[in-house]
């Protein structure tokens, strides 16, 4: 079993211990501010934000070739493409996410520059459904036609 696979990318191995080595989450939800005449402004819920997932693994030539995987995480950050996220026990809540930051240090190498280990932090944000499949338009100009009637649509 792995700790969890984010599109075709393998977390964690059941062989080894490979869970990572940090990982946070970040739930908020949208809060308007009425301000008053005296006293303090009035809160308003507006709604959830986009879900956040961060992650620092390694990978060691013990369990996978760090120099492919070191690529395909490259690869998954460039392609733009949210892909689901899912545990290791198979939970899945119907979340797609996106690589919005990657970053890696190699840890070890061997005395000709092949690496030995690496560790990378990802960071995911959340792309609620439907939302990667509007093209042309542009989602800010979605939005705006859906919530605004003073909008003319062509």
């Amino acid at each position: 079993m792995q700790f969890a696979t984010y599109g075709d990318i393998r977390m964690g191995y059941e062989s080894h211990m490979t869970g990572p080595t940090s990982m946070s989450e970040s739930l908020s939800n949208s809060v308007h501010e009425h301000k008053t005449l005296r006293g303090k402004p009035i809160p308003q819920r507006a709604g959830e934000e986009l879900d956040k997932l961060s992650f620092t693994f390694f990978f060691d030539e013990s369990f996978c070739d760090p120099e492919i995987e070191r690529q395909r995480l490259k690869s998954e950050h460039r392609s733009g493409v949210a892909k689901p996220f899912v545990t290791g026990d198979g939970g899945y809540d119907g979340k797609h996410f996106w690589i919005t930051a990657l970053s890696n240090g190699i840890q070890k190498t061997t005395p000709s520059g092949r690496i030995v280990r690496f560790e990378a932090q990802i960071s995911l944000l959340e792309v609620p459904k439907g939302a990667g499949q509007i093209r042309g338009a542009g989602i800010a100009n979605v939005a705006r036609a859906i919530f605004n009637p003073l909008l003319k649509r062509g």
